[in-house]
């Protein structure tokens, strides 16, 4: 392969790298991208190309400014689409009237814009890839636009040899590595993502302030990760396990159809310089439950930890809590980190114990008008039970063994949805259970909200990390039990969501978790405990350097010897092949190296098989000028090298000046 077409090549791959990238960030989809792959196939095309004259490519410019003021103001979702549409033309145009080696140069530069548009929306694992592509791709284009461009025009006939693919990828590999280092050491500034454009869920999914009866249901068949939760001390116990859920926003408003939040009392929390923010009294000095989640934008404000949080770490600017237990965030950026402490004490959402006062007590026990039967159900399931837990844990049972799951969510209008759940239908998803126990446990008397969130997801053992996805979308109760607080209360009958049973899924998912947490995220905090477990582990080799201090010099000692020895075979072994290599290149004279370069530049190189004279030969053939002059350093180099002639100082200027003149000769003079 010529160096030319290599270069082309690799132009050419550069911007399918960057047609990937859009369709790993979502930009394109993938009827976009195969448009894109043959307008760039038809661009290769020398036929078409030449269709292109001088005319026909203004009127191309003009029309691609048109158009991209149009599609900017009318078409584009989004600036970020806009500029894409017009960038992607303009690589296409450039591609196009390709008439010299700075063409491809330019239209492959413009491509690594298309990757920064991609970046700043997308972070997933499979842009690492995109990213080493476009890398590799970067440094073999920029080398071989040197070599074709910064030389003679024959010089793109250059055949490529092995030793340059091999100093390409050391080049490349060695960028990735310092680039790789940079990003670790680099001070972090602001966010990790730009959230430019980034398609977010509606907030209808049952994670807003108002979730009508069935929303959750929309998404239970919705396989998408919504979080990972990573444990850093690994899986909790079963008791704990059992009773795991992420809790999202409490609702406490029924109207009959759907269920609201209040404005009850908010309070805004400033994190620390740690972003470090409290957001509840810790109830006993219990152990605490450690979760590092990362969030994917699903549309909401809400934070989801463990219930019974007390801490929560996390780059944003405020942390809001409610009266209702809920944490929010003002802005949610494409992606969320953040890492939450929960007690464990309590039943998993107990909080302190508390007595409400009658206006707040009326807040959790406010009912729209109801059939009496239902109210006439609860009092029924409740008639021996001694207190307000002993009735929340019989309708609990009720509900979960009498009545059946179901996605199948057929409303009857003009019927009440709970009505017709609990003696109709007799069957329904998560919400119509939540709310038929709030409902029953206010219709008697005892105060209760329902939550939404998830269930606890699927454990994936080779991150500690558990795999939330939107089909665990969950709701549950919450009633108060006086002396205790709130309990958690869960009469779905449900089941988890899918898992996958595939190792292979599992450990590639938790090597996106470790991109997520060390690459993505990577933050000023996370350089200071790196470096403090760096200084960490030196003060501990010091210690124990100063406890094996009579042992130490013996140690060294031995080392040396070690290494001494391993430098000797070295030397043995490979020191034929480089004497020989050293004696080759010692042989050759300034002049007569000198004149191989300048030929070289003329893609003039002598062959593997080619004595000194056949090459004058093949150049005199090729250039007569230079063919005299090549001959007069040629009959100098074989007395130099085989006949031990000694140059004078005269012979050693004469030969550098016809050296010289190689790169533009003129008539020979000997």
């Amino acid at each position: 392969m010529t160096a030319a077409l290599a270069l082309a090549l690799a132009t050419y791959l550069l911007v399918a790298d960057g047609i990937v990238a859009l369709l790993v960030a979502g930009l394109v989809g993938p009827l976009g991208a195969l448009l894109l792959g043959v307008g760039l196939a038809l661009t290769w095309s020398a036929r078409v190309r030449a269709l292109v004259g001088p005319r026909a490519v203004r009127a191309l410019l003009l029309g691609v400014a048109a158009l991209a003021l149009v599609d900017l103001f009318y078409f584009a979702t989004a600036l970020l689409d806009g500029f894409l549409h017009l960038l992607i033309a303009l690589i296409l145009l450039r591609l196009l009237t390709v008439r010299a080696p700075r063409d491809l140069r330019d239209a492959g530069l413009m491509s690594f814009f298309v990757l920064v548009a991609s970046s700043a929306v997308d972070v997933s694992f499979g842009f690492l890839f995109v990213f080493v592509a476009y890398l590799l791709g970067a440094t073999w284009m920029l080398l071989l636009h040197h070599l074709v461009s910064d030389s003679a025009p024959e010089r793109g006939s250059l055949r490529l040899r092995g030793e340059l693919a091999w100093v390409v990828t050391g080049a490349s590999a060695g960028a990735l590595v310092i680039t790789a280092a940079l990003f670790f050491v680099i001070p972090r500034v602001g966010e990790a993502t730009l959230a430019f454009r980034h398609q977010m869920r509606r907030m209808t999914t049952g994670f807003s302030e108002r979730v009508e009866l069935g929303a959750i249901g929309e998404i239970e068949t919705d396989l998408t990760v919504a979080m990972r939760v990573h444990l850093p001390d690994g899986e909790p116990p079963p008791a704990v396990l059992e009773r795991l859920r992420w809790r999202g926003l409490a609702l406490d408003v029924y109207n009959g159809a759907a269920w609201g939040a209040s404005r009850g009392r908010r309070m805004t929390l400033r994190p620390s310089l740690a972003g470090e923010v409290d957001v509840a009294v810790r109830r006993a000095p219990g152990p605490l439950l450690r979760q590092e989640i990362v969030l994917e934008p699903i549309g909401t404000d809400a934070l989801f930890v463990a219930p019974g949080a007390v801490r929560v770490t996390i780059r944003q600017s405020a942390v809001i809590t409610d009266d209702l237990g809920s944490l929010l965030i003002p802005t949610p950026s494409s992606r969320v980190q953040y890492a939450v402490d929960s007690e464990l004490a309590g039943g998993l959402g107990g909080r302190p114990p508390e007595d409400l006062d009658p206006s707040v007590r009326s807040r959790y026990l406010q009912l729209p008008p109801l059939p009496a039967r239902v109210g006439a159900l609860a009092r029924q399931i409740t008639r021996d039970s001694r207190d307000a837990y002993a009735a929340a844990t019989d309708l609990t049972a009720y509900l979960s063994t009498n009545l059946r799951y179901s996605l199948n969510l057929d409303h009857t209008p003009g019927f009440d949805p709970i009505d017709e759940f609990l003696f109709a239908r007799r069957s329904g998803n998560c919400e119509y259970f939540a709310s038929a126990l709030a409902i029953m446990l206010r219709s008697i008397g005892i105060p209760s909200r329902v939550v939404t969130g998830f269930q606890r997801g699927e454990w994936n053992p080779y991150g500690n990390f558990f795999a939330v996805r939107m089909a665990d979308a969950h709701a549950w109760v919450e009633v108060h039990v006086a002396g205790t607080g709130w309990v958690t209360f869960d009469p779905s009958p449900r089941a988890g969501a899918a898992s996958s049973s595939n190792n292979l899924a599992l450990y590639l998912d938790s090597l996106r978790m470790q991109w997520y947490r060390y690459v993505v995220s990577w933050s000023q905090q996370d350089q200071v405990e790196a470096v403090a477990r760096v200084r960490s582990a030196t003060w501990a080799t010091a210690r124990w350097s100063d406890a094996a201090a009579p042992g130490r010099e013996l140690a060294r000692v031995a080392l040396a010897v070690a290494a001494l020895v391993a430098l000797w075979l070295v030397w043995r072994l490979w020191r034929p092949r480089s004497a020989r290599a050293a004696g080759s290149v010692a042989r050759l004279p300034d002049f007569y190296r000198r004149a191989l370069r300048v030929l070289a530049r003329r893609g003039l190189v002598p062959r593997a098989t080619e004595t000194a004279r056949e090459f004058a030969a093949r150049v005199a053939a090729a250039s007569a000028d230079a063919g005299a002059l090549l001959a007069t350093l040629t009959d100098a180099y074989e007395r130099v090298r085989f006949g031990a002639a000694t140059l004078t100082a005269a012979d050693v200027v004469d030969l550098a000046v016809l050296a010289t003149r190689l790169a533009t000769p003129g008539p020979a003079r000997v």
